[in-house]
């Protein structure tokens, strides 16, 4: 296969610039045999079709349906597009440029139509680029503008022809080159070709190992202009850095081929056996592919490959109805049938439409029943796995359904269990869905809990109000604690902070601060000792009475005639003074009380 022989490295970007809508796209395919590529940019402003992307789309699925690198299938391939563009041209008038080029990995043709260009680079020189298909390149074929001009001419956009032209369709169809180990390609929209000239596009490859790097530094020319508005700029590198070596003899051997019949031709004389001979050849090619398309199917379907089985199978089919071998052509629809339900199954997996996937794997397994050919134990697999997908996203809607009840802890069991089994299964996407719906239920739960203590936080805090007001201070000051720790659990700061406000001031309430001594006290006497000495002259002042475990006090002083003696210090609230005219008690000290009758 000279896929397998060659190596042929492709990189991308497509960029919207400072627009929502990106109009340019780029796709490729890559056979064992031959490969295409292909770059569109929608020219027209309709919001519901990308005619780019349909255009590039129709090209490729032409190509693949009947791959060659003729001029005439080339043109067969735009054609078609165009056609696609024109039938799909319902509200607006779609139109494209497009640019496709096929390689069979050792000789390279494009086919233009539009503005959009390749460019080949040997050796890190620039080789050649495509013509436009534009007033201004008519111009410069005629010499009338510099084709250093053509990049920035005001005519650059004024196309004679593109896809969804209403006039007559005529793309530029390319001769066919050969390619050398090392030649680059690059395709661009008028985005990038308008902004990177040829020079810079080789000073960005000089510096390039691979088609990302080269592609990123384009990018970084086209930024650095710093245009105030940015058009869809698309770029794609090819690095062919080995071509398929063909047989150097085949050349020759197909010269001698067609030298004999032409010699034949010669001494026959006539045109019938010209037909004859080509007939003869044409049905020993398809006999001979037949079976070699067989084989290469029935390879691919070894290493579970069914799409490119299905091709190869399809490939002999045609054969063999070229061969008129019906039993073979019947043999190889029974191939077809059971690769194509398997490549349905698998496309709808990808699709998620599982319950189609069934009935696919269900399908090819009742084909395949009896038959040595195909792997019945992997289609099992399959179809087993699916129903696993089946069941998960089962689980998942009835987990849905308990989320939309607020059934916050029905629905994360019902989600937790549908993604055990995505993760044993190996279910990529539902597995993905399920982790969001976990978090959704986590968010719901966090919230419903911090509702809850909020409201257990206000509870005890509004007991801890009533306990105050009815001075049970201990109690006020416990119910604010508890309220605090919970206001701090679930993170309210403010709540915190008015808590602790709260318990320190019921804790003033509960050990109010005691009163400083007196002045008596600091000069050594005893608060029981200490007497009013507001009594006139004369006067006795009475005395308290001797405990039996306290020292008797020291005489009062008796203050001067028409003199008032200064009020006493206020005795503490345990011991109050007695006054000074009281009785003395009966057990006053008669030595006291001797001692205050002296003048």
């Amino acid at each position: 296969m000279r896929k397998d022989n060659s190596e042929f490295i492709t990189g991308f970007l497509s960029e919207s610039g400072s627009f929502v809508r990106n109009k340019d796209y780029f796709a490729y395919a890559e056979l064992d045999d031959i490969a295409c590529w292909v770059i569109a940019r929608g020219l027209d402003n309709d919001q519901e079709v990308e005619s780019a992307e349909l255009a590039a789309k129709s090209v490729l699925g032409y190509f693949l349906q009947k791959p060659s690198i003729s001029r005439y299938r080339i043109r067969r391939y735009l054609q078609e597009a165009h056609r696609v563009l024109q039938a799909e041209s319902h509200r607006v008038r779609l139109k494209a440029s497009l640019t496709v080029i096929v390689t069979d990995y050792a000789r390279v043709r494009y086919g233009v139509a539009g503005n959009t260009r390749l460019y080949q680079f040997r050796n890190g020189r620039l080789q050649w680029q495509s013509k436009d298909q534009s007033l201004a390149q008519q111009m410069v074929d005629g010499e009338e503008i510099a084709e250093d001009a053509l990049d920035q001419h005001e005519e650059r956009h004024n196309l004679l022809s593109y896809l969804g032209t209403p006039n007559e369709f005529r793309p530029l169809i390319s001769k066919k080159f050969p390619l050398y180990d090392g030649d680059v390609f690059l395709l661009a929209t008028s985005g990038l070709w308008e902004k990177v000239n040829p020079a810079e596009m080789q000073d960005g490859l000089q510096e390039a190992t691979d088609p990302e790097t080269w592609i990123d530094t384009l990018e970084d020319v086209v930024l650095s202009k710093q245009e105030h508005v940015v058009q869809n700029y698309t770029a794609a590198a090819i690095f062919a850095n080995k071509i398929f070596k063909t047989d150097p003899q085949k050349k020759w051997r197909i010269i001698k081929r067609v030298a004999i019949i032409l010699l034949v031709l010669a001494l026959a004389g006539g045109g019938a056996l010209l037909f004859k001979m080509k007939e003869a050849e044409r049905i020993a090619d398809a006999a001979t592919g037949m079976f070699e398309h067989e084989t290469a199917g029935d390879a691919f379907i070894a290493e579970s490959d069914y799409p490119k089985a299905l091709k190869a199978y399809s490939d002999a089919r045609n054969a063999a109805n070229i061969v008129k071998n019906k039993i073979q052509a019947t043999l190889l629809a029974k191939k077809i049938r059971i690769t194509q339900l398997i490549v349905d199954g698998d496309t709808a997996v990808k699709d998620e439409q599982y319950a189609k996937a069934l009935d696919k794997y269900d399908k090819a397994l009742k084909e395949m029943k009896g038959r040595e050919d195909f792997n019945q134990a992997e289609i099992l697999e399959k179809k087993e796995k699916t129903q696993s997908y089946v069941l998960v996203m089962q689980w998942k809607k009835e987990g849905d359904l308990l989320f939309e009840a607020q059934d916050y802890a029905g629905a994360e069991a019902y989600y937790q269990k549908a993604r055990k089994l995505a993760l044993e299964t190996s279910f990529v996407t539902g597995e993905k869905e399920l982790r969001t719906k976990l978090d959704e239920v986590a968010s719901k739960k966090t919230g419903i809990d911090k509702e809850k203590k909020t409201l257990d936080g206000d509870k005890l805090e509004k007991q801890g109000d009533e306990s105050y007001a009815a001075q049970d201070f201990e109690g006020a000051i416990q119910s604010y604690t508890l309220a605090q720790e919970i206001y701090q659990e679930i993170g309210v700061l403010e709540k915190v902070l008015a808590m602790e406000r709260k318990v320190t001031k019921a804790e003033e309430k509960l050990n109010p601060p005691t009163a400083p001594p007196s002045a008596g006290a600091q000069a050594g006497q005893t608060p029981a000792a200490q007497v009013n000495q507001t009594a006139p002259v004369n006067q006795t002042v009475p005395v308290n009475p001797v405990a039996p475990t306290y020292q008797p006090a020291p005489a009062p002083q008796v203050a001067p005639t028409n003199q008032a003696v200064p009020p006493a210090e206020t005795a503490p609230a345990t011991q109050p003074v007695q006054p000074p005219h009281a009785n003395p008690p009966a057990t006053a000290n008669p030595t006291q009380e001797e001692a205050a009758k002296t003048p």
